[in-house]
């Protein structure tokens, strides 16, 4: 694994508010990816009034009863009115219009204040007052107004019974425009990397018995897998890659082979006791080889291939990527 970590702050990638988190990437060696962290867009940062400025509607007070989510214009319009203790007016809580939020916490009595107020006033290092003849105008930010600081969409609704729960849903989560850019520098470092661009190729690994069931397998040049959903079926995901080669192994041997390219058809029990086989199902997948003779893959050595998670003594075929199996 190679990992990479770097120190971000929000506001320098057009998020309202200074919130400083470490992220760490990281890659598995054998993706030989080089990650860069994404560049910060810089000043000016996305004001408070860019950001919540047009909501101007009254938000409701809740303390600790059951939130009635039935809102007018703005979903989860609701705030915390509980009293302000020590540790909440021990500083300024208040940032201006024209300024980037304080980080949205995820605790409902720690929520910053709306910008409607003017900055608290200075007693001591450890205590702040509301301005006097300006108490009214000291609210907490309502959770919609914290979720489009934390650049959640409008539509985006939060569920919750507790006005508390709805703070701890907003303030927990990582800024969905910060994340977009996270996973489109996490794509960039992917698609540069060369082993991206090939195609997958996929090899059924399965297990034959004994000597006569691969003499007829190679014989009629043909591998059935039962289908159906009962234990030992072989399940076929819709847009999964299709199996280029089967790997054909017992407790000593390996066999590859390379398969013909196209979907497998379904075949009856009978039409297989035809062609020599015993199956013991209904219904079948059937995948049919281009030729008996085993073949080689530069890399590959078929002796030390070892066949993880899968038991040696039960035929449960599963598809794998290639990759996986050279050493």
């Amino acid at each position: 694994m190679v990992v990479s970590y770097s120190l971000l702050n929000a506001a320098d990638y057009g998020i309202p508010q200074d919130r400083h988190r470490v992220f760490i990437v990281g890659f598995l060696k054998e993706l030989n990816c080089t990650f860069c962290f994404p560049k910060p867009l810089g000043k000016p940062y996305v004001t408070l009034r860019r950001a919540i400025g047009d909501i101007t509607e009254s938000p409701r007070q809740y303390v600790n009863e059951k939130v009635i989510q039935e809102y007018g214009e703005w979903h989860n319009h609701d705030i915390f009115a509980g009293l302000w203790d020590a540790k909440f007016m021990a500083r300024n809580r208040v940032r201006s219009w024209d300024e980037t939020s304080f980080t949205i916490q995820a605790q409902a009595k720690n929520c910053p204040l709306h910008p409607q107020a003017p900055k608290m006033k200075y007693v001591s290092q450890s205590q702040r007052v509301f301005l006097q003849g300006s108490e009214h105008l000291y609210r907490r930010l309502s959770i919609r107004e914290c979720a489009r600081i934390q650049t959640f969409p409008d539509r985006f609704l939060f569920f919750y019974d507790k006005v508390q729960d709805g703070y701890k849903m907003v303030g927990n989560a990582v800024p969905p425009r910060l994340a977009k850019f996270l996973a489109l520098a996490i794509k960039e470092s992917l698609n540069a990397n060369p082993i991206r661009d090939e195609k997958p190729v996929n090899v059924l690994v399965a297990y034959y018995k004994d000597d006569d069931q691969l003499c007829l397998t190679l014989k009629n040049k043909l591998y059935y897998v039962r289908a159906g959903l009962r234990r030992g079926a072989l399940q076929i995901p819709k847009g999964m890659v299709y199996p280029v080669y089967l790997l054909l192994h017992n407790h000593n041997n390996r066999f590859l082979f390379r398969i013909i390219p196209e979907y497998p058809e379904l075949m009856s029990a009978s039409d297989l006791i035809k062609l020599g086989f015993t199956p013991l199902g209904k219904e079948y997948f059937v995948f049919r080889l281009e030729s008996s003779q085993n073949i080689n893959l530069a890399g590959m050595d078929l002796s030390r291939v070892q066949i993880k998670g899968k038991s040696h003594n039960i035929a449960i075929p599963y598809i794998s990527d290639i990759k996986e199996i050279i050493q």
